[in-house]
């Protein structure tokens, strides 16, 4: 098998090739070829690849941050998860938009994040999806239907000002969220957020947010409380 590293490589690749032609790519269907230990490159897609890959090396190299330790993601908590909550929820609120909190899914963060220099690539690695963020207004029974779900996964990825929904007493009548736009569309059983009261696609990918906060948050500041509901 690939390895972490080299699958999100060839990713990059790829999104770096389509953005520097004009062609249009057409689809093409072939069988799967299965890649084991035995697998050599092929030298003619390397001859290839090679110009794109001096590119995006330049560019996934960059240095854009520091981390004061190794970072691995946990449940029902981990300081991982908690950095990249509040990453979420530092750019919603910088973007003007009221928010209490943010949940991110765990299936979400995709890597680990070593110890020093933080580059470009591994927010990658971290985060290789499309996911934006979404903003949503959701009533009280929704947040506690939302407590629930989360205690039955055996918790999720939470910003700091979790802990109003943990220690709700029914009084609030609504609560502003930021999660990504999976969630908000009721992927990994989160369907009861589509009854939101009110709903903001940002436009923000997570890991232009991520990217973001690391950059004006350096070297970046590590919470380890536990935060579980």
């Amino acid at each position: 098998m690939l390895n972490k590293s080299k699958s999100v490589f060839f990713l990059l690749v790829i999104l770096f090739v389509q953005c520097q032609t004009s062609q249009q790519i057409q689809p093409h269907i072939s069988a799967n070829i299965p890649i084991t230990s035995d697998y050599v490159n092929n030298s003619k897609m390397d001859k290839i690849i090679e110009p794109y890959a001096e590119g995006l090396d330049s560019v996934m190299n960059k240095v854009i941050g520091f981390c004061p330790m190794f970072l691995q993601k946990q449940k029902p908590s981990s300081t991982l998860g908690s950095m990249m909550a509040d990453a979420v929820l530092y750019i919603s609120e910088k973007e003007g938009y009221t928010v209490d909190f943010c949940i991110l899914n765990y299936g979400g963060i995709r890597s680990t994040l070593d110890s020093g220099d933080i580059t470009l690539g591994e927010t990658f690695e971290l985060m290789p999806f499309e996911n934006q963020i979404t903003i949503l207004k959701i009533s009280e029974d929704i947040a506690q239907d939302l407590r629930k779900h989360i205690l039955k996964k055996g918790g999720e990825p939470m910003s700091s000002g979790f802990e109003i929904l943990r220690d709700s007493t029914k009084n609030r009548l609504f609560y502003h969220i930021a999660v990504n736009d999976y969630m908000a569309n009721g992927g990994d059983g989160y369907q009861f957020l589509s009854n939101a009261t009110q709903r903001w696609d940002t436009h923000i990918k997570i890991r232009d947010g991520l990217i973001e906060y690391i950059k004006t948050h350096n070297p970046l500041p590590l919470n380890f409380e536990k935060r579980a509901l």
